[in-house]
């Protein structure tokens, strides 16, 4: 499952509980934000968090989420990156979300956001990045 996805549906299984914390619970509005900014309120990966947030524990919404995620190829943009991010960080500093988001793990450098962001088996060596272009 690609960690969007994945850091979604471990914040919605707490979203209903007293005891959340506001940082996840911002982290998490922040990154539905800045997807719904990047592709718009109607588009299908909009309409897909929103699916999944009315029936978190649906393993068929999970799949269509994880579907509409690649078919915009949000895990590859950077501000969506920083958002899951921050998500991530939130709900690990408050022992949220397990083993699967434990595993998601982040590698970016430079002076913007490049690298990696993956979950699962996800494994890579080594990667190089240039600086951006001038422009």
């Amino acid at each position: 499952m690609d960690p969007i996805t994945t850091t979604i549906l471990a914040a919605l299984g707490v979203m209903g509980s007293e005891v959340i914390k506001s940082g996840v619970k911002d982290a998490y509005d922040n990154l539905k934000a800045v997807i719904r900014r990047k592709w718009g309120e109607t588009a299908p990966i909009s309409k897909a968090i929103t699916a999944i947030e009315e029936d978190p524990q649906s393993k068929a919404q999970a799949a269509v989420l994880e579907e509409k995620v690649a078919a915009v190829k949000a895990t590859a943009d950077a501000e969506v990156a920083q958002a899951l991010h921050k998500l991530v960080e939130q709900l690990k500093t408050n022992g949220i979300g397990g083993e699967a988001v434990a595993r998601i793990q982040f590698n970016m450098s430079g002076g913007v956001v490049q690298g990696v962001a993956g979950a699962e088996n996800v494994q890579i060596g080594s990667m190089t990045f240039g600086a951006p272009p001038k422009g």
